[in-house]
């Protein structure tokens, strides 16, 4: 994993599983330190600030901004905005394009509508830490779906987290996937 992570969905509950999945690699990776949880109004120049500024006490640090979806390419809420009607990215995508310090890791999660663009997910997506988890289009009633590989792997993943020790046959768990 990469100390930079951007995960995505149009499905909260993915993409909070997702989410930990990402922190909790990351502080392995690190050496088993507490994912720090940013305030759910952080901007991105504050997440700069903190990024810059190694703490005294946690030699190894994971951020954690749980929800940035105001931050892409996406619909934006009011207050919280600079005088153009946006978030001032600049800051934290100057902080990105130096590369996350050393012993920290900054993972991030938004919902989306659809697939987010944008300059910060240009950034992440340059250090191989976006990631994008599509959900099938609803199925018409006499259609049937294939799921892409993607969301096979996604949804295996979520079925052994959610199904513990119950292990299925393949044929079981597939029909479960496709349904």
């Amino acid at each position: 994993m990469s100390r930079l992570a951007l995960i995505a969905s149009s499905n909260d509950y993915l993409v909070e599983e997702s989410l930990q999945e990402a922190v909790n690699v990351a502080c392995d990776e690190l050496g088993g330190c507490e994912p720090e949880l940013l305030p759910g109004d952080v901007t991105p120049e504050q997440v700069a600030v903190e990024l810059r500024s190694p703490s005294l006490f946690a030699p190894t640090r994971v951020l954690v901004a749980q929800e940035v979806r105001w931050w892409l390419d996406t619909t934006t809420p009011a207050g919280a905005l600079d005088e153009k009607g946006t978030y001032e990215l600049e800051p934290l995508l100057e902080v990105l394009g130096e590369g996350v310090p050393d012993g920290t890791a900054l993972v991030m999660g938004a919902w989306c509508g659809r697939k987010p663009k944008g300059p910060l997910v240009t950034a992440v997506d340059g250090a191989g830490g976006f990631r994008w988890i599509p959900l099938p289009d609803p199925p018409k009633p006499w259609e049937d779906v294939q799921l892409s590989a993607d969301q096979r792997r996604v949804l295996s993943a979520l079925l052994a987290r959610v199904s513990g020790e119950t292990r299925f046959e393949g044929g079981a768990q597939a029909l479960l996937l496709e349904r």
